[in-house]
């Protein structure tokens, strides 16, 4: 097949998140397996065609992320015109291929669910300003204490609305958003909360949505390492911010130096910044712990050739957050084999089997998350024994083989869809 990708989001040129991540993966992943693929991509650096691992890459110099899918569209038509794609596939995130489908119609379109803008924005609200989310027609509630604990509820209340400082815009981005899922063949979630939201807020038809956990091939690296069975480092990896539920595990961190004195706690990534206060989130986690600061340690965000030592550096990996979609990082520390201890909110679960390669806690709970963490802080051979459960569930479940072969099924069941569209509006 010949496969297109539109996404903002790309490396090494806009390498901004998960996004970039997994188009990355999968483009090279469908590349190995034999089929002609391109990228379009925004770069702050060049404009033009690039060929790199077997990929065209088409990077385009628009920064704005609106604008990008405008430009990013006509450039596709362009090419597709020269040579025709067989299939488009772009993140519901900013609605990437909106116009590119404005431009050609009847190509066979896949969006891939990452995290919608409103969703991202009300778990992002800071405290007291988060009261109401309107489902536009739906009697859906998000759980606020533990937001997103299953993502969806179905309650017999009204519907309700939330207020955030960016209310609107939200709003607006997930019409646009919803608008766009709408139009694909397929709607391709990586776990099933996205699956349910798909369905009951978007309104998108279960015969249309197909289940796609994302591709990981561990670095030789990450497989290279040893668990340690006198480490006490509890790693979190991510930027931090609320949704992370970075602020869960500040919590929880003075009950787990009370039982374990000597634990120390390493956040490796980025800080956002702390709504309320207005300071950097580890200048915010330190003024929460002030007698704690010793036990803290902030290296910041490391470049991808260095993760394989900053996983060196840990021993228990942590990530409490309020919701996920399928973050890369989980699948690293289990490739790394490390233990993890995860919310069960989102695809986390669906990665740790449910409970069975790591250990889950609900999230927003932080006594429940620092008995985990004291739990293998003094266990640590089951620290070791989760560590190589979780390696051996990403080189199993996770696998090009797995979801490279996933992946064609959707592809060509889009592409079926779009075909016989074609044949009843042309009999």
């Amino acid at each position: 097949m010949r496969i297109a990708y539109i996404s903002y989001e790309y490396p090494p040129d806009s390498s901004y998140g998960g996004i970039a991540t997994y188009v990355a993966q999968a483009a090279r992943m469908m590349a190995r397996r034999g089929h002609d693929v391109e990228v379009f991509a925004s770069s702050p650096l060049r404009h033009g065609r690039f060929k790199d691992e077997g990929i065209l890459e088409h990077w385009i110099m628009e920064g704005d992320r609106q604008d990008f899918g405008i430009v990013a569209g006509h450039i596709f038509a362009s090419r597709h015109a020269e040579e025709p794609f067989d299939v488009l596939e772009g993140p519901e995130y900013y609605a990437d291929a909106r116009k590119a489908i404005e431009l050609v119609p009847m190509i066979p379109l896949v969006v891939k669910m990452h995290t919608p803008t409103l969703m991202i924005a009300t778990l992002s609200s800071p405290t007291g300003t988060m009261s109401r989310f309107n489902s536009i027609g739906k009697s859906i509630y998000f759980n606020l204490r533990c937001m997103a604990a299953s993502l969806i509820k179905r309650r017999n209340l009204q519907p309700f609305y939330f207020v955030a400082p960016d209310l609107h815009y939200a709003r607006n981005c997930d019409n646009m958003e919803a608008a766009h899922a709408r139009t694909a063949d397929i709607v391709a979630p990586p776990c099933k909360d996205l699956c349910h939201y798909a369905e009951n807020v978007w309104n998108i038809p279960v015969a249309a949505i197909r289940l796609a956990p994302h591709p990981f091939t561990p670095a030789k690296d990450y497989l290279d390492l040893k668990a340690r069975a006198d480490g006490l480092t509890v790693g979190f990896v991510g930027r931090l911010e609320k949704r992370k539920g970075i602020e869960i595990l500040t919590k929880a961190i003075p009950m787990v130096l009370q039982a374990v004195p000597d634990a120390r706690f390493r956040f490796v990534g980025s800080s956002k910044i702390h709504q309320e206060s207005g300071i950097p989130y580890h200048e915010w986690i330190q003024r929460q712990l002030p007698s704690h600061t010793g036990s803290l340690e902030f290296p910041g965000k490391h470049p991808l050739g260095e993760m394989a030592e900053a996983y060196n550096a840990l021993d228990i990996c942590v990530f409490p957050s309020l919701w996920e979609n399928f973050p890369n990082v989980c699948l690293e520390s289990m490739s790394a084999g490390r233990a993890v201890i995860a919310s069960s909110a989102g695809g986390m679960a669906e990665m740790l089997d449910h409970g069975r390669v790591g250990r889950l806690v609900a999230p927003g709970d932080p006594v429940s998350l620092a008995r985990e963490i004291v739990s293998l802080l003094n266990s640590p051979a089951e620290r070791i024994r989760l560590g190589e459960l979780a390696r051996q569930r990403v080189l199993e479940a996770y696998n090009e083989d797995v979801i490279g072969g996933m992946m064609e099924v959707i592809f060509r069941e889009a592409i079926s869809r779009k075909t016989l569209e074609k044949t009843e509006a042309y009999p």
